[in-house]
């Protein structure tokens, strides 16, 4: 919600379903998308291979190693080339080919950035030089997979060594694909356990009600107070909840009085809330441009990417008529407030467009 929210996700792997791999490979020429961007490079994207190849993992695997099964065509755009990736792989164990990630055939690929910590180490390895229609075999061990303590959630023991093969299919300034949701820390018993992504990243707002109240209604001008929980389209992590803290936030709608306790907020937290009633939970799918721009917010909201928060509206604290309080913002002006541990937020009005 501020434009410097605390990050409180661990680097994982990636944010992805685990469903058995299928076999068979893809041996289709695929034809790119041709770009013009000065970066010496001509093609940025391929279509996604239908089906996931085959993975032979290597008997013995003491360092990270790569061997290319398919290469790209002329003037392809390399990893390094544009931030973000879009991946298709296929993940076994090496002790006994247990497949453990499968993408390819799904509706949502991996995107993915390389010097950000958020992948495995010998796989962040194993992708540099990878150009876009290319694909690539990685066999890592397991210092620089997840070592001696495997990874249970994924059906990963002590000390595995793992093979991936991957597509790079596309890269680019911005993702293609929104990464499915990791899954949520623990908070408090009341805290929401999972969030409904959209497969790509959105410019219109949308609400979902998942709880419907019966309270007071929040208006522009109203003061609440609210629980609530954000997560990143590009990086499908959780950056901020009240809930694994104390008490819910206060927050200021854009047309609501200055008040020292509450907190302004972004111009999509007034278009989300909005309409809800005291007790009701919501889910708030919001563009980049109502929440924080092509600037991000802090390390953990990237340039252009946009939120989904989940919110419950505890109270409206002032109704409209209630509120006798004069706002120290002179009319028309962007309203800069600081708030709680030095985060500041900007409740400039800006337009949207509200789905149903």
């Amino acid at each position: 919600m501020f434009s410097n929210p605390k990050g409180r996700a661990a680097a994982l792997i990636l944010a992805l379903t685990i469903v058995a791999g299928a076999c068979g490979d893809s041996s289709k020429s695929l034809e790119g998308t041709v770009v013009k961007d000065g970066l010496g490079c001509t093609v940025e994207s391929v279509e996604r291979a239908a089906a996931a190849p085959a993975v032979k993992p290597a008997e013995k695997v003491e360092k990270v190693t790569t061997k290319d099964l398919k290469k790209a065509g002329k003037g392809a755009c390399k990893v390094e080339d544009w931030p973000y990736l879009t991946l298709d792989m296929v993940g076994a164990k090496a002790s006994d080919g247990t497949v453990f990630v499968d993408t390819f055939g799904k509706d949502r690929p991996v995107t993915a950035q390389l010097g950000l910590g958020k992948l495995l180490v010998g796989l962040e390895e194993g992708l540099k030089g990878l150009a876009v229609g290319g694909r690539r075999q990685i066999d890592i061990p397991a210092a620089k997979a997840y070592g001696a303590d495997g990874n249970p959630a994924q059906g990963i023991g002590p000390d595995e060594n793992l093979t991936f093969v991957v597509d790079l299919v596309a890269t680019g300034l911005e993702p293609q694909y929104c990464n499915e949701p990791q899954p949520l820390p623990a908070g408090r018993p009341d805290k929401p356990t999972t969030v409904v992504m959209p497969l790509k990243p959105w410019t219109e707002m949308k609400t979902t009600d998942i709880t419907v109240g019966d309270g007071e209604e929040a208006k522009r001008d109203s003061l609440v107070e609210v629980e609530y929980l954000g997560v990143g389209c590009f990086s499908g992590v959780q950056f901020d909840s009240s809930w694994d803290r104390e008490e819910p936030i206060k927050a200021a709608l854009e047309d609501a009085p200055q008040v020292p306790e509450y907190s302004s907020v972004i111009p999509g937290w007034t278009d989300g809330i909005v309409g809800m009633k005291e007790g009701g939970v919501r889910q708030i799918d919001i563009p980049a441009e109502l929440a924080y721009g092509s600037q991000g917010g802090g390390t953990d909201i990237a340039p252009n990417e946009p939120l989904v928060f989940v919110v419950k509206l505890v109270r409206v604290k002032f109704a409209p008529e209630e509120s006798a309080i004069p706002s120290t913002t002179a009319a028309g002006d962007d309203a800069t407030t600081t708030t709680a541990e030095g985060a500041t937020t900007t409740t400039a009005a800006q337009t949207s467009t509200t789905e149903g």
